[in-house]
């Protein structure tokens, strides 16, 4: 379900000078987990089964998770005042009983005004009766948990982590998709959100006595081809219940009696030889599937260039990182996008195609992307 919200890029120069009296925690470097908000004047509290709203504040930088996707936005603070700007989220697919949350903390998020922090609370005001309250997040260490050396901790796993091996009964299985998560502080674990596959999914991790707590985890229900739900089975079975955690440089190897998924900062190095589409000019989508490609409010575009993509998908703008396995466009980083209002009948699949792990092809002016459902191509 598409978010209908946007928060205006308004250019802000207030200087960052929270007041200090009142606040026995600093604004700045802390995680914080939504525990309650007030929509038109009524409080209402997240669903015990939804993963919690996030916020971090860092330097001029807010980062977190909406319960389902992950944003980013730019504030300035002076005095008890606060302003969000550009916020740009992930747009994954989330179950029913997620987007409900979504919706309503993007909505007050683009209203606050001032802030307020007592204690450990932290309270974000929104229009004239709205309020955002979140407590901060406590880290908690994980027994058993090697890090290198490093003292361990539930801050080890917070971030992006891409699946680059799963085994399963000591036998490795093959990854047709590409699958990755992000945990998000949240409470005494994190929240998780990310794609085994085919599907989204979203849950809690907790620390336990002997090491982690996956689950219970909730997906969509899209149908794949049987290789990527064969992998999505086969992952969502390990990644349940308790699992033992062991941390080398960038990987982390999370284990259960089912099998064990190696976990890296980065995803699979390329096997051959990239192509490099590069071009200081975008390319525009032309066909789907064969087909005129559908009128959208603006053209829809595709740039690669240094590692980035980006561009526009019909109504907003969107972009990410991405490196080539082989003639196969991966990307490395989730893709963030502006929040611009726009009509379901004006948009693209491209976003869902570039998600998809697509087979890239240029000839000439011509370029294509194509994954099992949709072929996309492009002229510049």
């Amino acid at each position: 379900m598409r978010s209908l919200f946007a928060l205006a890029a308004t250019s802000l120069t207030l200087a960052l000078a929270a007041p200090a009296s009142a606040q026995t925690l600093p604004l700045l470097g802390i995680n914080w987990t939504l525990t309650q908000l007030t929509e038109n004047g009524k409080p209402v509290s997240p669903g015990q089964a939804a993963p919690r709203p996030t916020l971090r504040l860092d330097g001029t930088a807010a980062s977190g998770s909406t319960s389902c996707n992950t944003y980013r936005a730019n504030f300035a603070t002076r005095g008890d005042i606060v302003r969000f700007t550009g916020l740009a989220t992930t747009r994954r697919a989330c179950p029913d009983r997620i987007d409900g949350l979504e919706e309503r903390f993007v909505n007050l998020m683009r209203g606050v005004s001032r802030f307020r922090v007592q204690g450990k609370t932290l309270t974000l005001f929104s229009g004239k009766s709205n309020q955002l309250v979140f407590t901060a997040a406590t880290v908690a260490p994980l027994p058993g948990v090697s890090s290198g050396g490093k003292e361990p901790s539930m801050t080890t796993l917070e971030g992006n982590w891409f699946v680059t091996q799963l085994v399963v009964g000591g036998r490795p299985v093959p990854l047709p998709a590409p699958a990755s998560f992000h945990f998000a502080p949240d409470g005494t674990g994190f929240a998780l959100s990310g794609t085994a596959g085919c599907n989204r999914a979203v849950g809690r991790v907790t620390p336990s006595p002997t090491g982690l707590t996956f689950g219970p985890l909730a997906t969509t229900r899209m149908l794949c081809d049987p290789p990527r739900m064969a992998q999505e089975t086969a992952l969502l079975k390990v990644l349940s219940g308790e699992l033992s955690a062991q941390f080398k440089a960038f990987t982390v190897i999370l284990s259960s009696p089912a099998g064990a998924v190696t976990l890296s900062r980065t995803a699979g190095a390329a096997t051959e030889s990239p192509q490099q589409p590069v071009t200081d000019a975008p390319y525009t989508l032309t066909q789907v599937n064969g087909q005129p490609a559908p009128r959208t409010a603006k053209p829809v575009t595709l740039m690669l260039a240094g590692g980035r993509v980006g561009g526009s998908d019909g109504c907003n703008s969107y972009g990410g990182s991405y490196r080539m396995e082989g003639n196969q466009l991966v990307l490395t980083s989730p893709l963030m996008s502006t929040m611009m209002a726009c009509l379901d009948e004006a948009t693209s699949p491209l976003l869902a195609v570039l998600d998809g792990r697509p087979t890239l092809t240029v000839q000439g002016q011509m370029l294509t992307l194509k994954t099992d459902e949709t072929t996309l191509t492009f002229r510049r």
